[in-house]
């Protein structure tokens, strides 16, 4: 088996007042109301903590690449107030659950850099723990964590397709730059001899893969001069003129 994934997840904690008050406002059993509990005052906050941790916990994942391992694929680190129960679950699939104690409110109140030091530190505390359990060689996560650090958290990328241009003078490729609030989705184009021209941010978007990754469908030049990306769906594009925003530098 292979670990492919490392991410984050912040437990639902219940709030026994909230749960009390909705049982008792509309008439509905326990189980009911804590899941209305979940929906209006947890499932927010579990979203958003996803959302802002994306940025480093994809970082690692893609920097660490495939691990072989005897029976995890994919590592959750279970941020929780207070341990409960058994520390580290390992099911039958491949899931391996390890909790780390957390405290959410202080989190949400660093900034944007500190919060990506301290989701690296999350991380690397929950593999240590499942490393330590399961006698796995921890230099490959030592070493993901320490280029991490010297790439001073700044999670960009190019994505996997370039286009040269009619005339094969140039050649555009799709940069995205991962944030805790956004990623950041540029068209950059280079010279033959790798020289970069020009450098256009298209968009921004929510940052997690289910929001942005369906905006990479196609990069492609429609002129020597002009560079659209567009959606895998093929109905939405944009468009770089390399002319406009030359002429409009100089």
């Amino acid at each position: 088996m292979r670990l492919i994934e490392l991410d984050l997840d912040l437990d639902y904690v219940a709030n026994e007042e909230n749960i009390a008050l909705i049982m008792k406002k509309s008439g509905c059993e326990r189980n009911e109301a804590t899941r209305q509990d979940y929906e209006i005052n947890w499932k927010g906050k579990r979203r958003d903590f996803s959302s802002q941790t994306r940025c480093m916990t994809a970082f690692f994942s893609r920097l660490l690449g495939d691990i072989n391992t005897e029976d995890c694929k994919k590592l959750l680190v279970r941020c929780v107030p207070e341990i409960y129960g058994k520390k580290i679950i390992t099911t039958s699939d491949g899931f391996c659950d390890v909790q780390i104690q957390f405290d959410y409110d202080s989190f949400m109140l660093l900034d944007n850099f500190a919060k990506k030091k301290a989701t690296l530190e999350l991380l690397m505390k929950g593999i240590r723990l499942v490393a330590e359990d399961k006698n796995w060689d921890m230099k490959p996560f030592e070493s993901t964590y320490v280029k991490i650090v010297s790439a001073r958290y700044i999670n960009e990328w190019t994505w996997q397709k370039s286009a040269k241009s009619p005339n094969n003078k140039n050649v555009a490729h799709i940069l995205l730059q991962h944030e805790v609030s956004e990623i950041n989705i540029f068209i950059i184009v280079s010279d033959k001899s790798g020289n970069e021209i020009l450098r256009k941010k298209v968009m921004s978007e929510l940052p997690d893969e289910w929001y942005y990754a369906r905006h990479l469908g196609e990069i492609k030049w429609v002129s020597n001069s002009e560079i659209v990306l567009v959606d895998k769906k093929k109905d939405t594009e944009w468009l770089v003129n390399m002319e406009d925003i030359l002429s409009g530098q100089e």
